[in-house]
């Protein structure tokens, strides 16, 4: 459904491609469960590292990069727009990141990744760290996984 040559670039907290990025992550990770992006504690993401994808002036995809003060920054809401699915959009944004972190001296990524896209995060390279559990903030079965740089 492309309509321009897909743009990556960071969003500023609080800007208009922020506001863009809570409509996307509510959309595709919280109302399909009954839940709202509302109910999340987003107070700290004025510190993260905000990485978007954007069909000229529409976000089609992001993710968050949160260094929690490990050797590990922490990837969260990893959200591609239905119909942009498949592209390599959700990909891309994660070897930026991934390439982020290789530049601040990180060992690695972790991220908690729902167990029915576990294939996508392995094909990345990254490997399920403990069994399956169910977060109390949306109830579906998630894994904790990691990327380890060599």
């Amino acid at each position: 459904m492309q309509g321009h040559p897909i743009e990556y670039r960071p969003i500023r907290h609080g800007s208009p491609d922020y506001l863009q990025t809570l409509r996307l992550r509510d959309e595709t990770l919280r109302r399909p469960w009954g839940h709202s992006i509302e109910e999340d504690d987003l107070s700290g993401e004025g510190q993260d590292l905000i990485y978007g994808a954007f069909d000229g002036d529409r976000l089609v995809g992001m993710a968050i990069l949160q260094n929690d003060g490990t050797p590990y920054n922490r990837l969260r809401y990893m959200a591609v727009d239905a119909r942009y699915r498949g592209q390599g959009i959700g990909a891309a944004i994660a070897r930026e990141l991934e390439s982020r972190s290789r530049m601040a001296g990180k060992a690695g990524i972790r991220l908690m990744a729902r167990t029915h896209v576990l294939n996508f995060y392995k094909k990345l390279g990254y490997a399920v760290d403990g069994a399956p559990f169910v977060p109390d903030h949306i109830p579906v079965e998630h894994v904790m996984m990691t990327l380890r740089f060599e």
